[in-house]
């Protein structure tokens, strides 16, 4: 396949630990790297491979001979950029959340059908070692279809510095973090029809208890609270199908259980793979959707939905509403 000529922006903490280090994985030629300091962007090109750096991403995409940007930014200084990538021609990678809001997320979507340039959001824990091997699990026979689905992800509290660019750290919460596993739930267990919240919250922490019920008729629940400690697994997932069950906790194992056997297949713990985590798949994916004309998984327009949840989930707890809400 043939390399997808890549310029990257943005050179923090999250790129430099987790997106550049997985760029190896798939099939990608990184051409420049761009961050407003000049040190920082010249560290990183040096030590992921790139000939060049800017800083200024204009004149990297006027200097360079690009097809796509990585835009690896908060997301509210990062949606005017998406945007102008797109009119100017550029696929886009971006982490999630896919933008501040729902209304800002959609804007994206349709900017991104009118430019006819892919803008893949990268969440990456669809992307995992263990929920691949689980939606494996989940397409045999065996499984019978999904009856239950129980998530758990749960963070430590959000302080200034990883709710910037945020209404709060309940706004920073919800949507930084929670997001993931509104998103897995959909991958995992389909389009929602209803939802029903809970919540509890003090000095800026907030416990959320969330039951789904899909349009396949299994049903959901979802616990998310920021009362507790960062800096361990935080995943940790049961998918109940008709008579056989898959337990992930954390995203590098997975094990299985039904009435004829029991399999556990244990993966080693490295706590940053690209291969694990899934942003090096997810960039594969990237990749492969852009050379082969389709819409990757993840994309722009199937994060909309997700942020569908968010929102509602959002907008109930700021209102005060408990109980079911719509969608």
């Amino acid at each position: 396949m043939e390399p997808l000529r890549l310029g990257f922006i943005g050179a923090g903490e999250m790129a430099t630990f987790a997106v550049l280090p997985a760029l190896h994985f798939a099939p990608i030629r990184l051409h420049a790297v761009c961050d407003l300091d000049e040190e920082r962007a010249k560290a990183a090109a040096g030590t992921f491979g790139a000939p060049r750096w800017h800083t200024d991403y204009r004149r990297m995409w006027e200097e360079e001979d690009l097809e796509a940007v990585v835009v690896q930014m908060h997301p509210r200084p990062r949606q005017p950029i998406v945007l102008e990538a797109l009119e100017a021609g550029l696929h886009v990678f971006a982490p999630k959340p896919p933008a501040p809001s729902l209304e800002a997320t959609i804007e994206l979507s349709e900017a991104s059908k009118r430019a006819g340039r892919t803008l893949m959001v990268n969440f990456e824990r669809r992307f995992s070692f263990g929920v691949t091997q689980a939606r494996a699990v989940m397409a045999e026979h065996s499984f019978g279809g999904l009856t239950q689905l129980l998530c758990s992800f749960c963070s430590g509290a959000y302080d200034e510095c990883r709710g910037r660019d945020y209404d709060g750290p309940v706004h920073a919460y919800v949507l930084d973090f929670a997001v993931h596993h509104l998103d897995l739930a959909r991958y995992l267990g389909g389009e929602v029809r209803k939802l029903s919240l809970f919540h509890h919250e003090r000095e800026g922490r907030i416990a959320l208890a969330v039951a789904l019920e899909f349009q396949s008729g299994a049903v959901g629940t979802l616990q998310l609270n920021s009362e507790r400690i960062w800096w361990r697994n935080y995943d940790l997932m049961e998918i109940t199908g008709h008579g056989e069950y898959v337990v992930l906790d954390g995203l590098w194992s997975l094990r299985r259980y039904s009435g004829e056997l029991n399999t556990f297949t244990e993966n080693y713990s490295d706590q940053r793979s690209g291969e694990l985590t899934g942003d090096g798949v997810a960039l594969i994916e990237f990749v492969k959707a852009i050379r082969e004309d389709r819409e990757p998984i993840a994309s722009i327009h199937d994060s909309v939905e997700t942020m569908r949840l968010y929102q509602a989930i959002y907008d109930a707890v700021l209102e005060g509403r408990d109980g079911v809400i719509p969608i």
